[in-house]
């Protein structure tokens, strides 16, 4: 059975891959594809550690790891855990980014039945060490973010301290959800689900996921 999935949703998923594989702000190549390597593998362990065990020994590793199956354990505690064992905070910000970057195309590929995207060969370039222009602490995230700080959701602002992290979500969300604007408009619709169904979908998701969101 031949599945026909948008041009547009194909495309953010290859590009999003992509963005694992190039360097980041903090993280060379080889490191972001190993960071994506241990999300992606807790994602599809079929019995996976739990969320107290660390699988690695290795903060930025075992971040991922936790974030790829057992993200609703995640605590300040924990977090502030890992910041004293030397993870920069900017660090846990691209770990996040890139665990998000790499999971969606594997997850939406397994839901539809198609053979799972493997990830690119990394880059070998040294990380570009772009930030934000000015950062500031929020008091609705744990990691500081783009200032000023908490003018907007928490959601939107979480990875707003490395742009090239925020912009991959940002795209990924217009292609997959919608777009943080169209986000105003309860009648916005692609001319398939109405909002209401892509909302009462989204909710659901979230309830199995344990999102707060």
């Amino acid at each position: 059975m031949t599945r026909v999935v948008r041009t547009d949703l194909r495309a953010a998923h290859t590009r999003s891959l992509a963005h694992v594989a190039a360097a980041g702000a903090l993280f060379t190549g080889p490191q972001r594809v190993q960071i994506a390597s241990a999300a992606v593998d807790a994602y599809l362990a079929a019995d996976p550690s739990p969320p107290w065990v660390r699988p690695f020994g290795d903060a930025p590793l075992d971040i991922a790891y936790r974030l790829g199956r057992h993200a609703g354990t995640i605590t300040e505690q924990w977090y502030q855990q890992m910041l004293a064992e030397g993870v920069h905070p900017l660090e846990w910000v691209e770990i996040v980014g890139v665990v998000v970057a790499a999971l969606p195309p594997v997850a939406f590929a397994r839901a539809i039945g198609e053979p799972l995207p493997p990830l690119p060969s990394p880059e070998s370039t040294a990380p570009h060490g772009r930030t934000a222009a000015a950062l500031a602490p929020a008091t609705l995230n744990w990691v500081p973010v783009a200032a000023p700080a908490d003018q907007v959701a928490s959601v939107v602002q979480a990875l707003s301290a490395l742009p090239d992290e925020w912009h991959n979500m940002w795209r990924l969300a217009e292609a997959q959800y919608m777009s943080d604007a169209q986000m105003d408009d309860p009648r916005w619709n692609r001319g398939t689900l109405s909002r209401p169904q892509m909302e009462l979908v989204a909710g659901r998701l979230s309830l199995i996921r344990e999102c707060f969101f």
